[in-house]
């Protein structure tokens, strides 16, 4: 049973192949498709969506693959007025002063360093609010300049 049963729930298309792909080759290695994946596509909950979606002029998907095949990140808002969700896209502040330093858990390492290194780039010294995940509170900050890579302000 979904935990949300009346709820939509967005998966990229890609990303989804991918995990149900392995978890039907091999049902053990992917606990969490079995216990939240499939029962919510069961349900006919889902929406499958290309990684680059626009649900409307507010909310953006923003392709961020590397942690994951087909990982995004998500812009509410627009420019001037806009936030960032990263997701799983950076794990620690170290990984904006040196954007290549993947982790072991990375389905791509060097895909994930060029997805940062992108979204920060395109986003840099703009007024555009960072929500990271993973980080400790204060969890939001804008991204400035840094050498050759980046930082995070307080917002």
């Amino acid at each position: 049973m979904p935990t949300f049963p009346n709820a939509r729930y967005v998966f990229a298309e890609r990303e989804l192949a991918y995990w149900t792909g392995r978890q039907k080759d091999d049902p053990a290695a992917c606990p969490w498709i079995t216990d939240s994946v499939l029962p919510v596509m069961a349900a006919n909950r889902v929406d499958i969506v290309k990684s680059a979606h626009a649900f409307n002029d507010l909310v953006t998907l923003i392709p961020t693959p590397g942690h994951t095949i087909d990982h995004y990140s998500v812009q509410i808002g627009k420019g001037g007025a806009d936030a960032i969700i990263t997701g799983d896209m950076i794990h620690s502040p170290l990984q904006a002063r040196y954007p290549e330093l993947g982790m072991m858990s990375d389905y791509d390492s060097g895909q994930a360093g060029q997805s940062r290194r992108q979204l920060f780039g395109r986003f840099c010294d703009t007024s555009t609010l960072m929500c990271t995940a993973h980080f400790p509170s204060p969890s939001t900050a804008r991204v400035v300049r840094w050498n050759d890579a980046f930082d995070f302000i307080d917002a």
